[in-house]
């Protein structure tokens, strides 16, 4: 992985982000929005997370070639604006999304100490 400065890596992925935001694939649902942001995978390595906000699909959803296409063109965008890490890619509606916000307005601020006790007994555990 190619080492960047901070402004310029944040740079970057709001590039790469503004570059999805005018992908164009004919006869394909129009892209309205798009977010890019540092992700870690689950082997632990460094990539990227492009979460992608689309017009809604028809009944039968989004095609496999469509979402294929997409995604092959987002890592290729990544690779054109100097970033090496593969880029995971989320799609959405405007609805999903919208309630996806909502659900972190729900969330129980006492879960959080929850969670950080069961995994400091684990911790503890495994020590």
């Amino acid at each position: 992985m190619a080492i960047m400065s901070v402004s310029r890596r944040d740079a970057a992925l709001e590039g790469l982000a503004e570059a999805i935001r005018n992908v164009t694939v004919p006869d394909a649902p129009a892209v309205i929005d798009a977010l890019v942001e540092p992700y870690v995978d689950s082997d632990g390595e460094s990539a990227l997370k492009a979460t992608i906000v689309l017009d809604a699909p028809d009944e039968g959803g989004w095609s496999a070639d469509f979402t294929h296409a997409l995604r092959r063109r987002v890592n290729r965008l990544a690779v054109e604006h100097g970033l090496d890490e593969h880029v995971y890619v989320s799609l959405f509606t405007e609805e999903e999304f919208e309630s996806r916000e909502d659900i972190d307005e729900y969330l129980d601020d006492d879960a959080t100490p929850a969670i950080d006790r069961e995994l400091l007994q684990d911790q503890r555990d495994w020590s």
